[in-house]
């Protein structure tokens, strides 16, 4: 199994080439996923989430109001901080669990991580792809998203430019064009993490062994 990071930035296109990824035979290791369900009722994070940042942050059925809790954390890194440490922890944990449980699988495993870079999650990967896309194509995806320029300004200075990870990473998909570009992009991109000789790759010490 090789495992690959992904990330990219807000509206690049990262959950998009994840899709493509798991459409061509990947197993997909969704982080969001993984932080949503950390974040259900009656979980330790949860209880955390209600202890720092109060009940006000719940909605009307008790669950954690996700988009008010958001505004509050990217307006304030040292709020965001504090909810990242109840989180990040799990979903870490979790990416181990299903390294460990798929050890001497065959194909791709795909790490799918927003903060991969940010959280030393790059680590855990033999070969990392970054999806980046130009200012004005992310703001025109959040504008269609309903997402406010405030908000999404404030998520994109919480987290690494995308220069910066694009540097780092081994492969890069540039995602301006349309799906099919970037799908065409994920397929070459993939062939090429196939074709790598396992003493290239950057083995995880959980992974080793082949693919």
């Amino acid at each position: 199994m090789i495992v690959v990071g992904l990330t990219g930035g807000l509206a690049t296109g990262k959950t998009q080439a994840a899709r493509i990824f798991k459409k061509l035979g990947a197993r997909i290791f969704d982080a969001d996923e993984v932080a949503r369900r950390l974040l259900r009722r009656g979980t330790p994070a949860y209880r955390g989430v209600v202890q720092i940042f109060g009940a006000d942050y719940l909605g009307p059925k008790g669950d954690i109001d996700r988009a008010k809790l958001a505004r509050r954390v990217f307006s304030s890194p040292k709020d965001l901080k504090k909810l990242n440490t109840l989180v990040h922890p799990g979903v870490i944990f979790e990416c181990l669990q299903v390294i460990r449980r798929l050890k001497g699988r065959k194909g791709l495993l795909v790490l799918d991580v927003p903060l991969l870079f940010e959280s030393h999650m790059e680590r855990m990967a033999d070969v990392t792809v970054v999806v980046k896309a130009k200012p004005a194509t992310v703001y025109a995806r959040t504008d269609k998203k309903g997402l406010s320029r405030k908000l999404a300004r404030a998520i994109i200075a919480s987290q690494w430019s995308l220069a910066r990870k694009a540097r780092l990473a081994d492969h890069v998909l540039d995602n301006d064009g349309t799906p099919k570009e970037l799908e065409q992009q994920v397929r070459e991109v993939r062939e090429r993490i196939l074709r790598t000789r396992p003493e290239d790759l950057k083995r995880f010490y959980l992974n080793e062994g082949g693919k």
